[in-house]
């Protein structure tokens, strides 16, 4: 079998996505397809004995969209910013426009007047009516066209019969000399459906944006050798073989092995684990890779494009694509009412002509069910929710970048969280302190800071907030710790005292002229929210798991101080274990990280959570962000996306009622353009304003977590714990 991520050209619409992966999947040899409007992508496994590449670009042309090679992240961005440019032309042509065809509409409906002028006015909401249909709203109706062919109807089919209806309906009242027409119908379904298509493409480029986010990981310039010295260079330029130099506090740009040098280093980036590693010739680092000590000098191994941070972006999206698109419940109803509506329009007009009414009346009849019965609240109904719980989640400091995902989280069965940076500060602590005889805490902490004071390094930063300050005129970084005199002139000295201990914790060795004077641990400790957190959620009846690139002890040592059994903690995961560590959890789930290591994982869990700080490329990954705040702000997310739920399905009932009042109306004869308007803009009046009834802290949905309290604790100078 061959897996293989396709671009789709010309994908532009959830409902189409989900034709072509329908066609796809219905080839021979093809054993699974994921289409992502999103990214316009496919991902596809297929035997290639049964079918080959050409079969696959074949069906796809057939179906009216090109396959090519995977785009890049760049590329998508720029194409979806200019479908932006393109939507918010078209939408604001169908509201200047869409507003003169309404005036005259109203003047006709609520106005007695002249036969004569009544249908000049007529004539004139039909004139400016022209653009708005068959300009605006042209990409409508051919998506809605495509999603035929595709037999994957949905709301540009819905919306593309009742406005095609509304102007075939009044081209006939014109044609017979009346002034009942429904123009202003067919430009307000146009000009709402355009406007969910705009908020629709803004966060489709969002979540392309979480690939670009990816290549800003790492460095694009590197220092190469040619021979005169160290040179920058673009790290794409870059050949297998060269020679690229990493100063101090600057992060790998290439995956390559060390020639020379000795230094620590920070993989959090890539793996999430906490501990730094000491590296040295032969050792083998990946771009991305923090270096906290001295120059290191590498051969490269992988070129640009193929390194392993490269790797991890094309994981992401794999992902992405792996999950196909998902139809709402307003696009579900627009499927059924596509086949519903206009069948029984139809059937309405056989009937009409059945029990006496002439040809042309009895088509009337059925044109008009077809005009009434589209509901135009259905194409804002979910929208609007949408728009309202980002407006509150902003208020609360969360930004919410894939709607549908967000939707998810009312009805978890799994959070998986990320540990170092999620759960943790992902910042070393000082945790215990062990002087030898004849020193006391206190000193232990002065003589250290006295090495670490003026040193941009996070272990440095450990120990001098610690001690309350800095203490002297400052240290010297070495390779291996730090050193500094003391007012008497006597070296003292910071170093590594060997591997951590069964939990998880860094030992330091404190020396003065070569003696002993102590030893001091350091840890990352829980977020002082973690673990009321972690109670409410499972309080709820949430799974909770934790993923770690940590060892078994730091890991298993934190979840006993949270409260996770040792069961539901994942410890040695690489990126790629994390994101198969949630292919076996219920469904749905979410996955709560911070770091470019947790972007797998953030895009393949059925909704990802980037806490406050993230890296850039978690965020972008991420469909819920944590812009300020704690962990706090899941319980809360999972709050706002219940309660929009509720209001999402009260409005799609809201705008489903209208058709259920309609219907018959229409059916029977007994309304009018007039009444069959005012009903329609009462149905989509109605959606708006329950949307703003959308609140999380509303009807007693306020988190516990919200005003439960986690105290943390920390040595003073003398060594006792006290608060912060």
């Amino acid at each position: 079998m061959t897996r293989q991520l396709f671009g789709i050209d010309g994908l532009a619409c959830a409902g189409c996505a989900r034709g072509l992966e329908g066609r796809l999947r219905a080839l021979p040899g093809v054993r699974a397809a994921g289409v992502h409007y999103l990214t316009a992508s496919a991902l596809i496994d297929w035997d290639e004995s049964r079918a080959s590449r050409e079969v696959l670009a074949a069906a796809v042309a057939k179906a009216g969209y090109r396959m090519a090679a995977r785009h890049r992240p760049e590329e998508i961005s720029a194409a979806m910013g200019r479908d932006l440019r393109r939507l918010g032309i078209r939408l604001a042509v169908a509201i200047f426009a869409g507003m003169w065809s309404m005036v005259p509409a109203l003047v006709i409906y609520f106005t007695v007047l002249p036969p004569g002028m009544a249908w000049w006015l007529a004539f004139a909401s039909g004139v400016f009516a022209l653009p708005v249909v068959f300009w605006a709203g042209s990409g409508i109706l051919w998506m809605g066209w495509r999603s035929v062919l595709l037999r994957a109807p949905g709301m540009d089919l819905l919306i593309s019969l009742g406005a095609l209806a509304a102007c075939a309906v009044s081209v006939w009242s014109l044609a017979q000399g009346r002034a009942e027409v429904w123009f202003d119908t067919a430009t307000m379904l146009v000009a709402l459906l355009l406007f969910g298509r705009l908020v629709d493409t803004a966060t489709r480029r969002s979540a392309v944006d979480a690939l670009r986010a990816m290549e800003e990981a790492t460095p694009e310039i590197a220092l190469v050798e040619n021979g005169a010295g160290w040179r920058g260079r673009p790290c794409a330029g870059i050949p297998v073989g060269s020679l690229v130099a990493v100063d101090a506090g600057a992060p790998v740009g290439m995956d390559g092995v060390v020639l020379s040098g000795e230094s620590d280093i920070s993989r959090a980036v890539l793996t999430g684990e906490s501990a730094l590693v000491t590296v040295g010739p032969g050792d083998r680092i990946e771009a991305g890779a923090l270096n906290l000590g001295r120059r290191l000098v590498l051969r490269v191994e992988r070129p640009f494009g193929d390194r392993e941070i490269d790797r991890m972006g094309g994981a992401i999206a794999l992902e992405i694509a792996r999950r196909g698109t998902r139809p709402t419940a307003p696009d579900r109803w627009a499927a059924r009412l596509s086949l519903a509506i206009p069948a029984l329009a139809g059937l309405t007009a056989l009937l009409s002509f059945g029990l006496g009414l002439g040809p042309e009346a009895a088509l009337m009849r059925g044109l008009t069910l077809l005009v009434a019965a589209c509901p135009c609240a259905l194409s804002i109904a979910l929208p609007l929710a949408q728009m309202r719980a980002a407006q509150t989640a902003a208020a609360r400091g969360m930004r919410l970048r894939d709607p549908d995902a967000f939707a998810v989280l009312g009805h978890l069965r799994a959070i998986v969280f990320d540990k170092t940076g999620t759960l943790t500060t992902g910042r070393p602590q000082v945790a215990e302190l062990c002087p030898a005889a004849g020193f006391d805490n206190a000193q232990l902490l002065e003589l250290a800071a006295l090495a670490e004071t003026g040193i941009s390094h996070p272990i440095a930063r450990a120990i001098v907030t610690a001690h309350g300050g800095e203490a002297g005129p400052g240290g010297q970084r070495l390779p291996r710790g730090a050193e500094a005199e003391d007012t008497a002139g006597r070296i003292v000295e910071v170093g590594s005292a060997g591997q951590p201990d069964e939990l998880g914790r860094t030992w330091l060795t404190v020396r003065r002229d070569g003696r002993e004077v102590g030893r001091i641990a350091l840890a990352d400790t829980p977020r002082p929210e973690a673990a009321g957190v972690v109670a409410d959620l499972r309080a709820r009846g949430i799974a909770l798991h934790m993923a770690t690139g940590d060892g078994a002890p730091s890991a298993l040592a934190l979840a006993a101080r949270l409260g996770l059994p040792a069961e539901a903690v994942s410890h040695d995961c690489t990126p790629a274990g994390k994101a198969q560590l949630l292919r076996g959890l219920p469904r749905p789930v979410a996955f709560v990280g911070d770091g470019v290591n947790d972007g797998p994982a953030l895009a393949a869990a059925d909704c990802g959570i980037s806490v406050a700080e993230a890296h850039s490329a978690a965020a972008q990954t991420a469909a819920v962000v944590v812009m300020s705040g704690g962990l706090t702000r899941v319980a809360e997310a999972i709050a706002l996306s219940r309660r929009t739920g509720r209001i999402a399905r009260q409005n799609l009932a809201l705008a489903l009622v209208y058709n259920a009042l309609m219907l018959p109306a229409a059916a029977f004869g007994l309304i009018g353009p007039a009444l069959a308007a005012a009903a329609m803009l009462a149905s989509s009046v109605s959606v708006v304003l329950n949307s703003q009834r959308l609140n999380v802290a509303s009807e007693g949905e306020r988190h516990v977590s919200l005003s439960r309290r986690t105290t943390c604790y920390l040595p003073d100078k003398t060594g006792k714990l006290e608060r912060p």
